[in-house]
């Protein structure tokens, strides 16, 4: 009997899956700990090196695939955790869904990487087109796009090379670490083609310098002296097991210690030579049915709690500032109450995550904004909704006691109020997670090519976070981003945080802790330039990820190169 040991294919079978064991191991690792709460983000340069080393490799693709998707499961489940308190059922599909776009973008690296037709191009050329054609599809198209962990992301921790997402969107900043992952791999799988590898590398540094040029060029021409708005954030800090049980007693204590704080942030920051023109509080900490009087005059009318409580309290709260003030909450359209006394029910038409601009000219002239982008999987399920009985199984197996049950707001409407310079001022308000989706904050700031609201304000409830600090972080990262790709400073205000003021460079200028109160003063600058992204938008990666298809083609009719071929 022969031994096994002495056979070389065998051998070379095995050394081969202890690389490709090894490179999925190592991807995931560096692809969690380039992120908050870890963020050693220059790690991002080398985190597409080891798959596409073990796309490359001889080992039996299947195998290849399932050896990347095990160890990202982990690394999403660890990005994801906070997500098992909301639907511990859907925490581990999740994870898979999002693990699964692993072994794509290496299936679709390997195929460019093995064609005949383009064993000429580098690995640095053909992993940022596929890594950022694909994820764009991740991002923004499929299941209406979850845009967070984005291999761009880790760049703004050091604004010049985060500046080119005023080009093209965030998901275009892939093509660097996809140029250097890339790179290095080219170098080892390569290591003796001296003179390819020294162009290859020259055209990477020439791009490398060109990306932080132009960056430097766009912080340095930030226009200076063009004050906007003074706005008072007030960040609370109720969790959210006492938000989804939150008691009618325990409602109005609440909103009630949010107005004392309030007051007294304003007079300290007033007494520290600020002259606010605007106090904003989170997501939906405003309880009640919102500040409709043809909604708090229906409770009030039937005897129900809260009746007018919430808007009085709103209203008082603003005269005693003497500045509009930004309230999250609930609204609805069509409220009326069915029934009498305790047989009675509430029924609405439509029900809405809202935010109200309340001035001195009390309720009936509040401006109102409606959440126009509901979160997939958290306010609704793409596609599923469409059939209510399906949705509702859904929820019943992985969210028992959740409803989705909000409508979209019509339209991304910015909200108007006057300074304390008699400037009219428009500002955009995402609500929630909006502020993590580039077409739903460039709607609202751009209207016909022109910046209609200069200034971002994000009500937000980051409680669904619970303690972990890490999402919260990730979270304030792609805020970031949105501030850089349309020109504009936005203003945070975050339920247990982080609150934070960035300018429109992306840079953190005030920041609160998270999981405490606390408040903040940003004194927003104005900026009037018109970045490209404004027009284009996230384009650049969607030619990009044509030329991925268009290049997958090209490999169908192509007989692949049999000295790399998968046995």
């Amino acid at each position: 009997m022969s031994d096994p040991s002495a056979n070389p294919t065998s051998r070379t079978t095995g050394s081969v899956l202890i690389r490709v064991i090894a490179a999925s191991l190592a991807h995931a690792a560096l692809m969690l700990l380039a992120f908050p709460p870890w963020n050693l983000w220059w790690l991002i340069f080398i985190a597409p090196t080891p798959l596409v080393i073990a796309a490359t490799s001889p080992l039996r693709f299947r195998w290849t695939a399932t050896l990347l998707f095990l160890p990202m499961v982990g690394t999403w489940l660890l990005h994801q955790w906070w997500v098992g308190e909301v639907s511990a059922a859907g925490l581990l599909p999740m994870a898979a869904y999002l693990a699964a776009w692993t072994p794509l973008i290496a299936w679709a690296i390997a195929r460019l990487a093995r064609s005949r037709r383009l064993q000429a191009w580098p690995l640095a050329a053909l992993v940022p087109i596929a890594w950022t054609g694909i994820e764009l599809l991740r991002a923004t198209v499929v299941f209406d796009g979850y845009p967070w962990y984005l291999l761009g992301q880790p760049l703004v921790e050091w604004l010049p090379l985060a500046q080119p997402a005023d080009i093209g969107g965030v998901t275009m900043l892939a093509i660097l670490p996809g140029i250097t992952g890339g790179l290095l791999a080219d170098l080892i799988r390569h290591r003796h083609a001296v003179r390819k590898q020294a162009v290859t590398s020259g055209l990477a540094v020439v791009v490398l310098i060109t990306w932080v040029g132009y960056g430097v060029f766009r912080i340095e021409s930030t226009p200076k002296n063009m004050a906007g708005p003074t706005i008072l954030a007030i960040q609370t800090n109720l969790p959210q097991s006492n938000k989804v049980a939150w008691t009618a007693e325990q409602q109005w204590e609440d909103a009630v210690k949010f107005a004392r704080e309030t007051v007294a942030a304003f007079r300290q920051a007033s007494e520290a030579g600020d002259r606010i023109d605007l106090v904003a509080w989170p997501e939906t900490m405003l309880p009640g049915v919102g500040l409709e009087p043809a909604s708090t005059s229906v409770m009030q009318n039937a005897g129900w709690w809260p009746g007018t409580r919430f808007a009085d309290l709103a209203v008082e709260l603003q005269k005693a500032l003497g500045v509009p003030i930004l309230l999250g909450s609930g609204s609805y359209q069509g409220l009326e109450v069915i029934g009498q006394g305790a047989q009675g029910q509430l029924e609405w038409e439509q029900r809405f995550n809202s935010v109200y601009l309340l001035d001195e000219r009390g309720l009936e002239a509040a401006g109102r904004y409606d959440k126009v982008f509901l979160t997939p999987f958290g306010e609704r399920m793409p596609y599923i909704s469409a059939w209510p009985w399906l949705e509702q199984k859904l929820l019943d197996l992985g969210a028992r006691g959740m409803s989705f049950d909000l409508s979209a707001g019509e339209q991304p409407v910015p909200l108007n109020f006057q300074s304390l310079q008699a400037d009219s001022i428009r500002i955009g308000t995402p609500i929630c997670f909006e502020d993590t989706v580039p077409q739903a904050c460039s709607a609202l700031v751009w209207k016909g090519g022109e910046k209609a609201a200069p200034v971002l304000v994000n009500a937000s409830n980051d409680g669904w976070f619970g303690t972990s600090r890490g999402p919260r972080a990730s979270h304030l990262q792609l805020a970031r981003f949105r501030s850089i790709e349309n020109r504009v400073p936005m203003v945070r205000v975050v339920n247990t945080g982080t609150s934070a003021w960035i300018d429109s460079n992306g840079r953190i200028r005030a920041s609160c802790q998270p999981l405490v109160p606390g408040w903040l003063v940003a004194r927003t600058e104005i900026d009037d330039r018109q970045p490209l992204f404004a027009s284009i938008g996230q384009w650049p990666s969607g030619v990009l990820t044509l030329t991925a298809a268009v290049l997958l083609v090209i490999t169908v009719r192509d007989r692949p190169d049999t000295a790399t071929q998968n046995p």
